[in-house]
Parts: C-alpha cells; sequence; structure tokens
C-alpha cells in the first residue's frame, strides 16, 4: 500500500515537472516571434513614410516649378496674370495704408500729423480709384474680362495706374505728363512779367525786376532774393485772390490740374497747402538725405523739375533750395509755393532738354 502511494506521487511529480518544461522553453521563443514581427512592422511604416516623404517632396517641387513651366510655355499669358496679380496686390496694400491715414488723420492733430508717404498717398489714391472703378466693375460682368483685361493692356496710361506699369512705362508716362505741363511755364512767365507794372512799392519792384531778368537770360534768382519777395504773394498782383483769369488756368496747368473744374482758387489753395504738408513733413522726417532715391524723383517732378538723368546729389540740392523757399511759407502767401516751379525751376537743364529734343 505504502509502496503504491509512493509511486503514484513520483508519477504525479513527473507529470508535472514534463509539462512544465516545454512551457519554460517556448515563452522565449514567443517573445522572439513579438520582436520579429514588431522590426517588421517598424520596417514597413518606415517604407510607407519615406515613400510620403517622397511623393510630397516631388508635389511641392512641381508647384513650385510649375510657374516657370507655364512661362516657358505660355510667356503672354503668365505677363499678363504677373502684371494683373502684382498690380492687384500693390493697390490692395496702399489702400489699407490710405485708411490707415485717414484713421490717423482723424484721431491726431488733422493732416500735419501725417507723414510724407501718407500725405502723397492721400494725394494719389482718390485718383487711381477713379482710374480703376470701371475696369474693376465691367470685369465683374461674365465674360467681359476677357476684353477689358487685354484692352487695359494695350492702353496702360489710360486704364490702368502706376501700381501695374512696368519701370519703363513709369519713367515714360511721367515723361509725358511732365512735358505736358512745361508747356505751360513760358506763358505763365509771361503773365508774371505783366504784373511788374503794378507793383507799388518802388524797392520791392526793383527787386522783383532783378528777379525777372534772371529768369529772362536762362538763370534762377538765389533764394534770399525769392524770400525778399514773398510779400507780393500774399497781395497784389499775386495772391490767390487777385490772380486773373489766363494767370489762374496758366497756374493750374503747369501743376497738372483741370483748368475747366470749378472752385480754382479753392483748388489751388489745397494743393499749396499739400505742397507745404510735405515740405514739413519731409524735414519732419530726417530731411533730404533720408528719402530714397524713387521718393526723390517722384518729389522733384511733383515740384516741377523732370528727374530724368539727375544724379541724386543734384536733385538733393534742388529740392534743398525748394524746402529753403517753403520754410518761409505759409497759408497767406501760399501763392509763392504754387509759383516756385517757375522761380526754381523755369530754366532748369533737364526741362529744357524734355522740351525741345
Amino acid at each position: 500500500m505504502m509502496y503504491k502511494t509512493i509511486c503514484r506521487t513520483l508519477v504525479r511529480e513527473g507529470i508535472s515537472a514534463g509539462w512544465e518544461r516545454p512551457m519554460t522553453k517556448s515563452a522565449p521563443m514567443q517573445q522572439d516571434f513579438l520582436k520579429t514581427e514588431k522590426g517588421l512592422d517598424k520596417q514597413k511604416t518606415g517604407k510607407v513614410t519615406n515613400l510620403k516623404k517622397y511623393w510630397f517632396g516631388r508635389y511641392i517641387d512641381y508647384i513650385k516649378n510649375y510657374e516657370n513651366t507655364l512661362e516657358r510655355k505660355f510667356p503672354r499669358t503668365m505677363q499678363v496674370y504677373r502684371v494683373f496679380s502684382v498690380g492687384s496686390r500693390d493697390v490692395y496694400a496702399d489702400l489699407k495704408r490710405f485708411v490707415t491715414a485717414i484713421k490717423k488723420q482723424g484721431l491726431n492733430n488733422g493732416t500735419n500729423s501725417l507723414t510724407r508717404e501718407e500725405l502723397q498717398l492721400m494725394h494719389t489714391i482718390p485718383r487711381d480709384l477713379r482710374k480703376l472703378s470701371p475696369l474693376f466693375l465691367l470685369s465683374a460682368i461674365p465674360f467681359t474680362n476677357y476684353i477689358i483685361f487685354p484692352l487695359a493692356l494695350y492702353f496702360p496710361r489710360y486704364l490702368l495706374t502706376s501700381h501695374f506699369w512696368t519701370l519703363q512705362q513709369k519713367l515714360d508716362f511721367m515723361l509725358h505728363d511732365h512735358k505736358k505741363r512745361l508747356k505751360h511755364n513760358r506763358p505763365l512767365f509771361r503773365c508774371m512779367q505783366a504784373e511788374l507794372k503794378t507793383i507799388g512799392d518802388q524797392t520791392l519792384r526793383i527787386k522783383w525786376r532783378d528777379t525777372i531778368a534772371c529768369l529772362g537770360s536762362g538763370t534762377h534768382p538765389t533764394t534770399d532774393n525769392i524770400i525778399a519777395c514773398s510779400v507780393l504773394f500774399s497781395g497784389p498782383p499775386y495772391s490767390l485772390d487777385t490772380l486773373k483769369r489766363k494767370h489762374m488756368k496758366e497756374l493750374l496747368a503747369i501743376h497738372g490740374m483741370c483748368s475747366w473744374r470749378p472752385f480754382k482758387r479753392k483748388r489751388l489753395l489745397e494743393r499749396g497747402l499739400l505742397i507745404l504738408r510735405m515740405d514739413r513733413a519731409i524735414v519732419r522726417e530726417g530731411g533730404v538725405k533720408a528719402m530714397s532715391n524713387d521718393a526723390l524723383r517722384w518729389a522733384l517732378s511733383f515740384r516741377g523739375v523732370n528727374p530724368a538723368n539727375m544724379s541724386m546729389e543734384s536733385m538733393r540740392s534742388w529740392l534743398e533750395q525748394w524746402l529753403t523757399v517753403s520754410a518761409s511759407t505759409n497759408q497767406k502767401n501760399i501763392s509763392l509755393l504754387l509759383h516756385s516751379p517757375i522761380l526754381l525751376a523755369y530754366n532748369h537743364s533737364t526741362n529744357w532738354i524734355l522740351i525741345y529734343n
């Protein structure tokens, strides 16, 4: 009996030991298998990621080079696209700055708080919007853009603004407009000469006669001589309130303003005050040395000088003379600033070249 019990116990322990050995051997094998599966999954994931990166990179390169491809195949179409896309972006940027300037003008000390660039935008943007409004309105009608945009591209001076012009077009159109204004210099100078005899003060008449003689002989009077005669522009015969009809018409023309529109004196006063505020802003922002080349060219053209083929030093020197005269000007004798294109630029070499070449 005892023997049978011992045998049964040994058999049970042997069976248990036999079952446990295979289990202890299979556990490491299962772990190795799981590790192998994880490694394969990582390799597959890495291959998929690399494939995605490859195709995504190819797609990005295709998008980047797509514009170049279109430009090679359709150069004229891409030129039109670039002109209108870049121009529209510039118009939008200037329009935002224009709105900011209007808000600034209302919050602070009126227009006297604006910068030179903001004053320039206040002058140019309303005119540009009037010029572009028909184009934008007509292009909104279905199928009209196939006619309007090519037409605007063929007549950019009349249908587009400077935002859409090339550098050569900007120069050509500026010279064209400037030449039209210069044609009125001589008639205005004759009007100024005709008023010499009406000056009652003998001393003042002699000073003004010398100034007129300088202009007639092909030179310009000094800024001191011009300032010494500034009293003539705050009363008869050259103040805005006493100008004759023909004199006022020629004065409007040399500033590129319409002579047939009403409120001529008011418009001349507004133009004079605009120039005066710009001059104050230039001085406030560091003088002519702080101005860029493009800003100098626009300033000279706006004040009656052809800036083509002028060096930076020449442009700065002339504008410094203008600012000297402007410093002695106020609203009462604002007519002096309006006549300064004759007093300071009538015999300028670049103007004569533009007129007679």
